[in-house]
């Protein structure tokens, strides 16, 4: 049985959240939702619809953003992260560890904090572990 519900979306580091968002808007007819922003990780975001597809933009708010570090390290702009939604953070990850995986990192927000309405619980496996791709594992659940 998978712990996976589904590709949650595909999040692309970006320098320039703006001029991003103009080109899939122009080239693509996205639909952009309400921008964000995470201050623990020094990054605002902004999520958007290409058809039926869920993708975000990042674009660091600070020098020691993983954002940040990802542009400095790639040269630029490109897919950061994939994003696999579970019911279940606690037992995916477990799951995950049974079949051989390891978590590189979980992030723990504050209490009360959200994104787009939800609470978020989250772990990353290490690119080196996942053929070059950070995978995201998020838990999101309805404001209590």
């Amino acid at each position: 049985m998978t712990y996976i519900k589904r590709i949650e979306r595909v999040a692309l580091a970006v320098s320039n959240l703006e001029e991003a968002k103009k080109f899939f808007e122009d080239w693509f007819g996205a639909k952009f939702h309400d921008e964000e922003n995470i201050e623990d990780m020094g990054i605002r975001y902004r999520p958007f619809e290409v058809g039926e597809s869920l993708m975000e933009l990042l674009e660091p708010t600070r020098e020691d953003s993983p954002v940040a570090k990802f542009l400095k390290r790639n040269g630029g702009p490109g897919v950061h992260h994939i994003t696999y939604e579970v019911d279940d953070l606690d037992e995916a990850i477990a799951e995950l560890e049974r079949r051989g995986g390891r978590i590189a990192y979980r992030h723990t927000y504050a209490p009360g904090v959200t994104f787009e309405g939800k609470v978020w619980r989250e772990a990353f496996v290490h690119p080196k572990d996942s053929f070059g791709v950070l995978i995201h594992l998020a838990e999101k659940k309805p404001i209590a």
